[in-house]
């Protein structure tokens, strides 16, 4: 058998082996807080979470990605060298993908992107040298580490205040959804839609201009207050306690918001995975480096049916740590968390900020039990997630050098 046709059968089984720990570790961005708060049992959550990945990565994956992401090396500094390129991409996605295994054994939520990206660091230290780094890139992931934390929990408190003061904190908590509900409910429907129609799309030539995406999304808001107002107004108080009950009306939005983020999860976290393996595939089938590459349906199927076995087999460990170890979630505060983490990524994305969904994810739900006072946070769990994220590069990135001069050594 022919050393090329080897490579791209270790290059396809690596992606598959990256795919599976991407969905082990990441569903708990998503689906941690339904679990925790009761509105999803955990097989009903990784079902949800499997089903809308997989559509999320085979619907509106990246069909095109850059060979390198987030450009921390430039790819055409390799046109001379292709087959140290093909190295370098497979020893970044074994060396991202063990670190995140490590993560997910340990139970510890860390960006998969940023995993990835410490990969590719390592790789270039050891081809390029410190000069072919881009170093601005590199502080960006750094600088990430704080901003997307902070932003996530700023509004994830605000959301969770609003309700809190408007709604829990009222005599007849009922009545007051009835007036309020409806305004959550058009702005969740507002948000989703916008942050797919902007940005989730693309891959289908369906994206819009933001004002027109915007419009059309306010429409949809509309209809959607429309519809949960006539809901609430046709719903008739049990004999239950009334808060219990608000929890329960919660229960649906959070739900939504949860698949919502497993189906924009698999369309964009899918090219981690499979994206470094169709870079080889090409540079090998055309012997050049490009900028960007081609990503095959059937590639992205595989990485996405990946994705779905990983939180199937490890889903679990993640979603304990993320959903009841940070701090206590009822579907009230998992709905804020939720629909605070698709906002700041939405307004994120639209300022250009490079940002994890999972340190959103992370600063959301800190944010919400800052709402009921620091008391209410386990800062020793903090304190573990903060470093493993510190880690993530250096770790990755070792691995990755490791996976780069075995691989040199071994084929030549």
């Amino acid at each position: 058998m022919e050393i090329s046709v080897i490579i791209i059968i270790i290059a396809v089984i690596a992606g598959l082996y990256s795919a599976i720990n991407i969905g082990a570790n990441d569903v708990a961005n998503a689906m941690a807080t339904s679990v925790a708060s009761g509105a999803l049992t955990i097989k009903r959550a990784v079902m949800v979470a499997a089903i809308c990945d997989i559509l999320g990565a085979t619907l509106v994956g990246v069909h095109v990605t850059n060979t390198i992401r987030q450009g921390i090396v430039n790819p055409m500094s390799f046109s001379d060298t292709p087959q140290l390129f093909v190295y370098g991409m497979l020893a970044s996605v074994l060396g991202s993908s063990l670190w995140v295994n490590i993560a997910t054994y340990l139970k510890l939520p860390v960006s998969t992107t940023h995993s990835i990206i410490g990969g590719v660091l390592g790789f270039g230290l050891v081809s390029v040298g410190i000069a072919g780094i881009k170093w601005t890139v590199v502080l960006y992931v750094v600088l990430t580490w704080v901003v997307s934390p902070f932003f996530g929990g700023i509004i994830a408190y605000f959301i969770f205040t609003i309700i809190k003061k408007f709604i829990l904190s009222h005599p007849d908590p009922i009545a007051q959804v009835k007036k309020i509900g409806p305004f959550f409910v058009g702005a969740v429907a507002f948000i989703l839609s916008l942050a797919t129609i902007f940005k989730g799309l693309k891959n289908l030539h369906l994206d819009m201009p933001f004002g027109k995406a915007t419009a059309v999304s306010f429409l949809i808001g509309v209809i959607a207050f429309l519809v949960g107002a006539m809901f609430l107004r046709k719903y008739k108080k049990r004999d239950l306690d009334p808060y219990y009950q608000v929890e329960l009306l919660a229960n649906p939005l959070q739900v939504l918001s949860a698949s919502f983020q497993a189906f924009s999860h698999g369309a964009n976290d899918v090219a981690n995975a499979v994206g470094p393996v169709a870079a080889i595939v090409t540079v090998i089938h055309t012997g050049a480096v490009s900028m960007e590459v081609s990503v095959p349906f059937w590639l992205l199927l595989a990485g996405g049916c990946g994705i779905a076995f990983g939180i199937f087999m490890w889903g679990h460990r993640v979603m304990e740590t993320v959903g009841k170890k940070i701090t206590k979630i009822t579907p009230t505060r998992g709905f804020s968390a939720e629909f605070g983490t698709a906002t700041t990524v939405l307004i994120c994305s639209r300022l250009g900020m490079p940002v994890s969904t999972t340190h959103v994810a992370i600063g959301n739900i800190i944010g919400v039990g800052f709402a009921r006072g620091i008391s209410a946070i386990n800062l020793g769990v903090i304190k573990k997630i903060f470093s493993a994220w510190v880690i993530s590069l250096p770790a990755a990135g070792l691995f990755s050098i490791a996976f780069y001069k075995l691989i040199v050594l071994f084929f030549g």
